[in-house]
């Protein structure tokens, strides 16, 4: 989902799983969702903090859906919110924003990530994914069943989310849905999982309007961790914070890893910045 709605936080989730059954029920309720209680409990996450090594502003900003490091170059997804719908190539040096493909308002652009040599974008309602090369040329379009929102890749599957608790694995060759997992903290599922990086078995994932990060087990749905991602908007110079305060929808989203450095690089939709560093327990 692109536009701004009011939605139950994670972090009222995290105080709703502490505050006694009949706060947490109606927390629950009041985001649609269910303890899932035919699955054991997840044990309690780790508390995670960002510590960052680096910070580079980019020269013109995106509507950030989508964000992967391949081959050493930084690309992103955007979608068609004050701007237009492109994959961008972001030069690690200078923050120069390069379009590899603008396709304006023809779809509205989502998760992005690179498998087997080929890039594959979602679009968010249109249930279309395309397929193209590293140069930006089409090869193929394939169908998602559902909303499209964050998408990444393990060893042999494509992952993606859809907006609500689940974690869809999916066939590289024709979209097909291979199995599905359930975030969850606790027994409490976790909804508005949004944009992914899968980084050495697990799964990273933005919270839509949320500042929390979550590190996920792929094979269970448990929160293995969660980090506060506050402490960005803190380093934001006072015309960065006005420009990300400006409209509701420039939130937290995007997550790529350097498998090269194993370093983080962390944004915001819309932001003028983008944050290079590591997540390490507190």
């Amino acid at each position: 989902m692109r536009v701004s709605c009011p939605v139950l936080s994670f972090a009222a989730l995290l105080l709703a799983a502490d505050a006694g059954p009949i706060w947490a029920q109606e927390a629950l309720t009041a985001a649609n969702m269910a303890p899932s209680l035919l699955l054991p409990s997840c044990p309690p996450p780790a508390q995670l903090e960002f510590k960052v090594t680096g910070e580079l502003h980019r020269d013109v900003p995106g509507f950030t859906e989508g964000l992967e490091v391949h081959d050493g170059k930084l690309y992103e997804s955007t979608g068609n919110v004050f701007g237009d719908t492109r994959i961008n190539v972001i030069d690690r040096r200078t923050g120069k924003v390069t379009a590899l493909r603008n396709d304006r308002h023809s779809y509205f652009g989502e998760g992005l990530t690179f498998f087997g040599g080929r890039l594959y974008q979602m679009s968010w309602r249109e249930h279309r994914v395309f397929v193209f090369d590293p140069e930006g040329h089409p090869l193929e379009e394939l169908r998602n069943p559902r909303e499209g929102w964050g998408l990444t890749h393990d060893a042999s599957r494509l992952i993606a989310s859809d907006g609500s608790s689940q974690l869809f694995f999916l066939s590289p060759r024709d979209f097909g849905t291979l199995g599905s997992v359930t975030a969850r903290y606790g027994n409490q599922e976790v909804p508005n999982l949004n944009e992914l990086e899968y980084v050495d078995g697990a799964i990273w994932a933005n919270v839509f309007e949320d500042w929390q990060v979550l590190r996920i087990a792929p094979a269970t749905g448990c929160v293995l961790g969660v980090a506060d991602l506050h402490g960005l908007y803190d380093r934001l110079t006072p015309a960065e914070k006005a420009k990300v305060d400006a409209d509701s929808n420039f939130v937290l989203n995007g997550i790529a890893h350097d498998p090269a450095s194993g370093q983080f690089i962390l944004t915001g939709k819309y932001w003028p910045v983008l944050f290079t560093g590591r997540f390490v327990e507190k």
